[in-house]
């Protein structure tokens, strides 16, 4: 059962060849095995989730109508609100505070017959790129304990890479599914943004019926099989009634590698990646070319550095919008001290936590013509593969500062807030990007790439993550877990 699809565990429940009850006992069992090095999963619903699978059963045996994932157990990440778990993102203001309702996106995988497990950790509100909190400790990598799982969404990816769950869901404004599915060596999908509802993800905060202007949430797994089953079942505009709005994301045409065009973006200045895993992206998109594909290093009319500061002055006042007196304060010494030539990450960090609107304004403009870029790029390529991220996991650092933390490219120590900027490259314009492993690093941590695509063409970007999954690249799960 390990080893097997989300997409074939379903159909063995409905053909009878397993029960739901048996496949959630067989999750159960390794939680409660794995769980304690990882500490991934951090609520658990274990004897509601076993009365669903056997009425799950139940259905089966009655020949009752069933969804695609019926019978599936799952975890979810506790950005979700899921009713009767609590949901405190780390927060300790939030502690203890239980659901009374579902998120759209639990409703939805509810809908399609999924059995919710447990939830998984997140870092303090979301926003960092390791995950630890007060409440719930800190969530260990599974292929090394020492080094991060990434964040937001690392409890979901480490418990997808130890075979604690066949399937997660997570969220991502600043590359939280794509960047522990690159430091844990699994899937993950970030949609194209406002095309699966975020109601019912904290933040900003519990019942809120708005989410973050950045934010996305998308599914991550092991196979792209089950990335898009996750996908489809929960794909869709949080409808009103009598609204008349629908989405119909279009097809994906391209049927094969041949009739495939690829702009492959291979580092920057600007962001220095890592050399062996360069390497290893171009190999991947070399491969795509041996089957047919047109794949030449290009990318849009921009300058990285350009596209970064304007993603910071969106994100920046998404972040400051959680900030106290004393947080504030801090961000507005940082500026009245700093030339206004200064770009450095934490001084751009500063200045768009204290932007007034009008000046906002002005930074959408841009972003408005980043978006004609993207889309002059697009007419003459179907996707772009570049870096998630310039490192693989990086060591777990709790004591440092955020803003004083260092990651180490090429020998050369760098900002730590360098984990973002190739995630914002699909952040900034809403566009969609699947995460794909490449393979093993030379110190032995997961890594991957990144398929980015026009807006609304999800489908074109995970059939390309399909590609290359069916010429090896695949995910693997963690060592001593199989």
């Amino acid at each position: 059962m390990l080893n097997t699809s989300v997409k074939d565990l379903a159909e063995k429940i409905r053909s009878k060849d397993i029960s739901a009850l048996e496949l959630t006992q067989f999750y159960i069992d390794r939680i409660e095995k794995h769980n304690g090095l990882i500490n991934a999963v951090i609520a658990e619903r274990f004897d509601r989730a076993l009365s669903d699978a056997r009425l799950a059963d139940k259905m089966v045996r009655a020949d009752a109508s069933l969804g695609p994932l019926h019978g599936i157990p799952m975890t979810i990440k506790d950005a979700y609100e899921v009713t009767g778990l609590t949901c405190d993102v780390g927060h300790l203001p939030y502690k203890g505070r239980v659901s009374t309702q579902d998120a759209v996106v639990v409703q939805r995988l509810r809908a399609a017959g999924a059995i919710i497990l447990g939830k998984t950790n997140t870092p303090l509100l979301c926003a960092d790129l390791q995950t630890y909190n007060a409440i719930h400790g800190t969530t260990n990598n599974p292929h090394d304990l020492a080094h991060t799982p990434g964040g937001s969404s690392g409890g979901a990816a480490a418990a997808l890479a130890s075979g604690m769950t066949p399937l997660e869901f997570g969220s991502d404004i600043g590359g939280s599914i794509r960047t522990p599915a690159h430091f844990c060596g699994v899937f993950g999908h970030k949609s194209t943004f406002g095309v699966i509802p975020q109601s019912g993800h904290v933040p900003p905060v519990h019942g809120a019926r708005t989410g973050s202007a950045l934010n996305v949430v998308g599914p991550l797994a092991r196979t792209v099989t089950d990335l898009e089953l996750a996908f489809n079942v929960t794909v869709g505009l949080d409808e009103r009634v009598g609204s008349g709005l629908r989405l119909a994301l279009p097809r994906c045409k391209i049927r094969s590698p041949r009739s495939l065009r690829v702009g492959l973006w291979l580092g920057d200045d600007y962001c220095p990646v890592d050399a062996e895993l360069l390497r290893g992206i171009e190999r991947a998109a070399r491969v795509l070319e041996s089957e047919g594909a047109i794949v030449e290093e290009a990318k849009p009319d921009f300058s990285l550095a350009e596209h970064h500061e304007t993603y910071l002055m969106h994100l920046a006042p998404i972040i400051a919008a959680g900030f106290g007196p004393k947080e504030i304060d801090i961000m507005q010494s940082v500026v009245s001290t700093t030339s206004p030539s200064d770009k450095s990450p934490s001084v751009i960090q500063a200045r768009g936590s204290l932007l007034p609107h009008r000046e906002w304004l002005f930074w959408n403009e841009i972003r408005a013509h980043l978006a004609d870029q993207w889309t002059d790029f697009f007419n003459s390529y179907d996707v772009l593969i570049c870096p998630i991220s310039p490192t693989t996991a990086m060591p777990h650092d709790q004591e440092t500062s955020y803003s004083a933390r260092k990651i180490w490219v090429n020998g050369h120590a760098r900002p730590y807030s360098d984990n973002v900027v190739w995630a914002g490259v699909a952040t900034l314009c809403g566009l969609p990007a699947t995460a794909v492993p490449v393979g093993l690093h030379s110190n032995g941590l997961p890594y991957g790439l990144q398929i980015v695509g026009p807006q609304y063409a999800d489908r074109t970007t995970l059939s390309v993550a399909r590609m290359l999954e069916g010429v090896g690249y695949q995910s693997r799960l963690a060592d001593g877990y199989a």
